[in-house]
């Protein structure tokens, strides 16, 4: 059995030929083993030079990829799209089973593709195009209202969605196909000494040191929201010392970079850039309030890291994030005031344990053993659906 998985990407790819990506890794390929022996990513490729020191090798068994050409702006989709086309198609003739990612614009095509072909596949939702858009920038603005429209529509018809979200995605983009809610982040082991040491660090934490705020996120996506971070920051005056914020993520930081000097924040901001999945958990142990300050979120992977490691933690009002914080720690997306309220309130020890103790606690619904359960029941009755099960089960 061959599954085909699609999305945007991108993948990357080294002079060597070796593929590397940040949440497109080996655990993602291992995860659709259990409904194929070889699974292929259909996405966009990067080339870089290196990625020992950034990105995830991608060099499980049983892995493929085949590249498609960049469709996301207008000029790119008019230029490539037919190739696309024929490429997407060719996949999905040759593979028995498609996962689909959405909103992604290579989806959309798999989507429609899948039904001409008569092809098993199953949604994964992810995110809101409302959101992305609306708060992309002034000219994404004109067309949200199309584009949300139209995922909703086609989500509405669709015969296998899994939401990432408890509620938000299915409330935006509701389904009345067979569907479930299975985050698409899934944590390995949640260990109770990470409780303690984070309560210990806490503890031991000298009012006279600045606390380390954190973000990982996309240093090249304007919703992520980091530059909202940096402008509260600039914003509390002399406070501002008492606070380094900390920025972990992929793309072209130009634009932030221009906003920190604008501030003068050099002391207060700084940019590590892209680091393997592998050196996040040490990322988020080294700081002391993970903020989450994005404008669009499915359900945010690296908030969850941070609340397995027990870090106190604010996030905005937008996607899943208000399912995984607790109301008091839950700012309105754009608002600097709110974020300065939150970091300031966060800022003592009192408030940081009992935020931590709060976060570890929820964080354990997301360890891959539960998480696991649910999504290969899943996947079992969409296999017995289509008769499937017998070819799976003699290739394991």
């Amino acid at each position: 059995m061959k599954v085909l998985f699609v999305h945007n990407g991108p993948v990357f790819q080294t002079p060597d030929g070796s593929l590397y990506g940040v949440t497109h890794n080996n655990d993602l390929v291992r995860r659709y083993h259990y409904l194929g022996s070889q699974v292929t990513f259909l996405m966009r490729k990067k080339n870089i030079e290196s990625a020992a020191s950034k990105f995830s090798k991608i060099d499980v068994d049983g892995f493929s990829f085949i590249e498609i050409p960049e469709i996301m702006s207008l000029k790119t989709r008019i230029k490539n799209y037919r190739q696309a086309c024929s490429i997407i198609k060719e996949a999905i003739q040759n593979h028995d089973i498609v996962i689909i990612r959405l909103p992604s614009a290579v989806g959309n095509i798999a989507v429609k593709l899948c039904k001409q072909e008569e092809k098993p596949f199953i949604v994964e939702m992810v995110a809101c195009s409302w959101d992305v858009l609306w708060n992309y920038n002034w000219k994404t603005k004109f067309i949200a209202p199309y584009f949300f429209l139209r995922l909703r529509n086609r989500i509405k018809k669709l015969p296998y969605v899994i939401y990432v979200t408890n509620n938000f995605l299915q409330k935006r983009y509701p389904s009345k196909g067979i569907q479930t809610n299975i985050s698409n982040v899934e944590l390995t082991y949640i260990d109770e000494s990470n409780k303690k040491k984070r309560i210990n660090k806490i503890t031991d934490w000298n009012k006279s040191s600045p606390l380390i705020l954190g973000t990982i996120a996309a240093l090249d996506v304007p919703y992520k929201g980091q530059a909202d971070v940096i402008k509260a920051l600039a914003k509390m005056g002399v406070a501002k010392q008492k606070f380094i914020y900390r920025l972990i993520g992929q793309g072209d930081d130009n634009k932030l970079q221009l906003l920190i000097e604008k501030l003068k924040l050099h002391s207060q901001v700084q940019i590590l850039g892209p680091i393997p999945h592998n050196k996040i958990f040490s990322f988020l142990d080294n700081i002391d309030i993970y903020i989450q300050p994005s404008k669009q979120e499915g359900l945010p992977r690296a908030l969850i890291e941070a609340m397995s490691r027990a870090c106190p933690a604010i996030g905005a009002r937008t996607g899943g994030i208000p399912e995984l914080l607790s109301e008091d720690r839950i700012f309105d997306k754009g608002s600097i005031n709110q974020i300065i309220d939150q970091i300031i309130n966060l800022s003592n020890k009192e408030n940081m344990i009992k935020s931590a103790i709060c976060n570890f606690n929820e964080a354990k619904k997301y360890e891959k053993k539960v998480l696991e359960e649910g999504r290969n029941k899943y996947y079992y009755n969409f296999l017995k659906d289509h008769n499937l099960l017998a070819k799976t089960s003699k290739q394991k």
